[in-house]
């Protein structure tokens, strides 16, 4: 996974969000935590494919639920 360093004007980039939510998913699925890691790929997912929309979705929407 590609690291990415964050704007310098303290905002958070969408590739860090990706990179964030993508580990998390990673870190939660080793340690047994599938459930919880699915809603994270979830939102890394709608990010990777609708950038233009980033977290202006509904979450209900963006986590398929």
């Amino acid at each position: 996974m590609m690291k990415t360093k964050a704007p310098t004007d303290g905002r958070v980039g969408i590739k860090e969000l990706i990179d964030f939510f993508q580990t998390s998913a990673n870190k939660l699925t080793a340690n047994g935590e599938e459930d919880s890691a699915f809603y994270f790929e979830q939102v890394a997912d709608h990010l990777r494919q609708n950038p233009h929309k980033g977290l202006q979705e509904k979450v209900e929407r963006i986590l398929g639920i």
